[in-house]
């Protein structure tokens, strides 16, 4: 009996310091990197499928527009305000949190939801508070990277092994099951990333105050022309990737090239932009944030007119590899430039501030290339290479009004 009570008592001590262990494991930057990893699930099966499940269903290309666009216009309205809510509270987790669950709760509604109003409704919820989590989430995660000495970028190395691993696995299963098999997969990971983020760690320890003279101050650098300026600029490039997913590859298709042709297209970009993620620290450490925003400006002016010419396979793969300069390396630079010019006082703030002015410039990308491309083609994309290339000058600008290594 004695030994029977002496076994026990060893056996749950080995399994409290295997759990104890385990759960050292479990690191700040494991569990933000698995939730960055979810979060980019839903996205992946939105953009690969939303569309050919909302034609399913009966909507019309022109409402389908209308559905894509309306969460990016609502954010407007909202995005800075969740932002400085995030800020006030006592922790960026609890906005993060209350986010992520609500945006796991609102697409089952898409079951019951009738028509195009009722799915307008109700996706514009759901992927609104989506939407304004994310820079809340980039904001809290990039400054505890500055704290403990780690690279941020990898958690959208992480993001993007989620985004293309869902895109994979999506495909497959709507070729198994059909278009009514998206539904399910939207709710089920939008769900999943909800779960997630209970797992996520305090990012601060410290309980915010009244505004000081020193908060002011850094709210004020917000609306300088200088630390403006180069953000308008990448958000103009930045715009022009919001066209690519909706337009390219139907471009591609009518010039001849294949579906397989395009998936590898596809998968070039999404490879680059990993490596980006993964060395953008190098970078950073040789260059100022603000000149590699030049650098993916000038980037993106080559990239386009580089699609408007038609070139063939060979000088399209050159091009999906620039993508990991014009998307990974300029947005990376555009959050540590931010970073650098505020304090945690309106981190998330300033990160939504960015997030409205992409969403500004999408909003009129999205309206107007429909229009041009539909006139002349793939030669619209001269039109974003001349918006690239209006970023750059921005950015020129802002270093003349504000001299700085940074």
């Amino acid at each position: 009996m004695i030994c029977q009570r002496f076994d026990a008592r060893r056996s749950f001590l080995v399994f409290s310091m295997l759990l104890k262990n385990k759960s050292r494991s479990f690191t700040p930057e494991v569990r933000v990197s698995f939730f960055y990893f979810i979060q980019a699930m839903s996205v992946g099966v939105v953009n690969a499928f939303a569309g050919i499940w909302l034609n399913s269903i009966g909507i019309t290309a022109s409402q389908t527009g209308v559905i894509f666009a309306a969460p990016v216009a609502l954010i407007l309205i909202v995005g800075s305000y969740v932002g400085r809510l995030a800020d006030r509270a006592t922790d960026w987790r609890t906005v993060i949190v209350r986010g992520a669950i609500l945006s796991a709760l609102l697409p089952v509604l898409l079951f019951a939801a009738q028509g195009f109003w009722g799915v307008l409704i109700v996706w514009t919820l759901a992927v609104t508070s989506q939407m304004a989590i994310l820079p809340v989430t980039d904001a809290a995660a990039l400054r505890m990277s500055r704290r403990r000495g780690n690279d941020f970028s990898r958690y959208y190395a992480w993001k993007t092994f989620g985004y293309l691993l869902i895109v994979v696995l999506s495909g497959f299963l709507l070729s198994e099951f059909g278009a009514q098999i998206f539904l399910p997969l939207f709710i089920g990971f939008s769900i999943l990333r909800g779960v997630a983020a209970l797992g996520l760690p305090k990012f601060r320890s410290y309980t915010l105050t009244t505004a000081s003279t020193k908060n002011l101050q850094k709210s004020f650098n917000i609306w300088q022309p200088w630390f403006v300026l180069p953000l308008v600029a990448w958000s103009l490039v930045h715009c022009t990737h919001f066209l690519l997913s909706g337009f390219v590859g139907l471009f591609w298709y009518q010039q001849g090239l294949s579906e397989f042709s395009i998936g590898v297209l596809i998968a070039v970009s999404a490879s680059s932009e990993t490596i980006m993620f993964l060395v953008f620290k190098q970078f950073l450490r040789c260059v100022s944030a603000r000149l590699l925003i030049l650098v993916s400006c000038l980037v993106a002016t080559l990239r386009w007119i580089l699609l408007s010419l038609e070139p063939g396979f060979e000088v399209l793969v050159l091009v999906q590899i620039l993508h990991a300069f014009t998307y990974a390396l300029g947005f990376l630079a555009c959050t540590n430039f931010i970073a650098d010019w505020t304090g945690e006082e309106i981190a998330a703030e300033a990160q939504s501030f960015f997030v409205v002015l992409q969403s500004a410039t999408a909003i009129c990308a999205l309206t107007s290339f429909g229009w041009l491309s539909q006139a002349i083609g793939a030669k619209a994309f001269m039109g974003t290479a001349g918006l690239a290339f209006i970023g750059s000058l921005l950015v020129l600008m802002s270093m003349v009004l504000r001299n700085s290594r940074t």
